[in-house]
């Protein structure tokens, strides 16, 4: 037979179990509108029971464990969509920033100022000798050229900024890292005695979100036992493309102040170079995220799907090459209205060399004498070097440059602009896309995770009536045995009394 007070240890399981649940519920509650919480419930099974003669009898209730309600499956899917996101919509941003520096279709940008100055030329052949239609001309190429040459600094500028934008992600990523690590160091300790840190794991995870849109990572947890219990605790570690960031308390950080030549060979920038602070190199084909994005737009000159910024440079190097050598070659077979003054070149390089698209001007004897415009084609046999006084045919040659149509690979100056302007919109409307396709599929995960992970108010507030009544009966059968043991105390005995 069960003591007498079997029963009151029954009821005192029943209550501190039913007390122990209210508390959790009222730490969900607390914490419905808390980033990154996860709900928890008790997890609460039988005592083990007593054996009695042809029987056996139970023995209440205890609490094994106050567990989280996550699925692992899906924030392993968040973190790879979230990843994605970043990734897309910072490049998105930085091409929209590249469509505002080409500025086309409008009427300030390229197109535009080329047409200005092509039919200044044809103004000019009307006639040729006019100071004004030469004034005009010269108006229309400082234009041109100021256009250009602006819009390459903006370009410099923001792979500039852009490098900028990879040493604030990097400090980013390694801020992450060490509050990893330290929650990790947290966790080890708090569950050595077997029990789970629900609040710093949910504090963890929160933290592996965010790292997650700024670099692809992978999470690794290692079992390792104690030596002084049978209890193994788990050590969390974090990797880019196989290399260590984070290993359980210690980061592996990522540098980025070594300062080297660009990638692409743009002249006169240099960027920073990021590798882990052990020295090993960062694969940037191989990572993802927004520094993935970062990277490609500030370094990537290459066709295809990644262009970044020096891929436009580069073009634009490319169209004022061949566009003032094809200018310059007909010019300087031409003759001014002076004396001496064939052979002029109608572009040059600002500080001499080459000319690019950065350093691109008028030529300074056009800029010192208007009469240096090379518009007759026809020599003044009177005068040496001097044109025949009328002759428009040489601008006329310098003005159907505008249809040549094998000028480029992708036909005329304006084809050339227009395939660019093209290419650059395919790229971004791609890069929209994307950032809204992982936008609505990252919420959607999202979703799913807090409808599982996440507080549901509705269901706390019954959980907590529910809880309420278990407590409330299991002190009722305190009451109920204590009247019980009351009578044989005080009462037995007393028979007629």
């Amino acid at each position: 037979m069960s003591s007498t007070f079997f029963g009151f240890n029954i009821a005192r399981s029943g209550l501190f179990t039913a007390q122990r649940a209210l508390d959790v519920s009222s730490h969900n509650i607390a914490n419905a509108e808390t980033a990154g919480y996860t709900r928890q419930r008790v997890d609460a099974v039988q005592e083990d029971p007593l054996k009695f003669p042809g029987t056996m009898m139970g023995a209440g209730v205890t609490t094994e464990a106050v567990k989280q309600i996550r699925n692992e499956f899906l924030d392993m899917k968040y973190r790879y969509e979230n990843m994605v996101y970043g990734e897309s919509s910072f490049r998105f941003d930085s091409l929209s920033e590249v469509e505002a520096i080409m500025n086309e279709p409008s009427s300030s940008g390229i197109r535009t100022v080329m047409d200005d100055f092509f039919n200044s030329l044809q103004e000019l052949s009307k006639d040729p000798s006019s100071l004004t239609a030469r004034a005009v001309v010269r108006e229309r190429a400082h234009s041109l050229t100021y256009t250009i040459s602006h819009m390459y600094d903006q370009f410099e500028k923001m792979v500039k900024d852009t490098d900028f934008a990879v040493r604030t992600t990097v400090d980013e990523i390694n801020m992450y890292a060490s509050d990893i690590a330290s929650i990790n160091d947290q966790i080890f300790r708090a569950e050595l005695g077997g029990v789970k840190a629900n609040d710093l794991r949910d504090r963890r995870n929160l933290l592996i979100d965010k790292l997650s849109s700024l670099v692809g990572v992978e999470v690794v947890e290692v079992s390792e036992s104690t030596g002084s219990t049978a209890f193994e605790s788990k050590k969390m570690n974090i990797l880019i493309n196989g290399n260590m960031l984070v290993s359980h308390d210690k980061v592996n950080k990522l540098v980025a102040d070594e300062q080297i030549d660009h990638p692409a060979g743009i002249a006169d920038i240099d960027v920073r170079q990021v590798k882990f602070s052990t020295g090993d190199p960062l694969n940037v084909d191989a990572i993802s995220g927004k520094l993935k994005a970062e990277l490609d737009i500030r370094d990537n000159a290459s066709e295809g799907s990644r262009k970044g910024v020096p891929f436009y440079m580069k073009k634009l190097d490319e169209f004022v090459k061949t566009f003032a050598e094809q200018i310059n070659s007909v010019h300087m077979g031409g003759y001014g209205l002076d004396a001496g003054s064939t052979g002029i070149a109608f572009f040059e390089a600002e500080s001499g060399g080459d000319i690019t698209a950065k350093n691109i001007k008028l030529s300074s004897k056009i800029e010192e004498d208007l009469d240096n415009i090379a518009a007759s084609g026809k020599p003044d046999e009177n005068v040496p070097g001097k044109g025949l006084a009328g002759d428009n045919s040489n601008i006329l040659k310098i003005a159907e440059l505008r249809h040549k149509n094998d000028m480029f690979m992708w036909g005329t100056p304006d084809d050339f602009v227009k395939s660019l302007v093209a290419n650059l919109g395919v790229d971004a409307q791609d890069a929209k896309r994307t950032m809204n396709n992982q936008e609505v599929l990252t919420q959607q995960i999202e979703t799913q995770r807090q409808s599982i992970s996440g507080v549901s108010l509705d269901e706390e507030m019954t959980n907590v009536v529910r809880f309420q009544h278990a407590y409330n009966a299991s002190a009722r059968m305190i009451t109920t045995l204590d009247e019980m043991i009351d009578v044989i105390v005080n009462r037995m005995g007393r028979v007629g009394l």
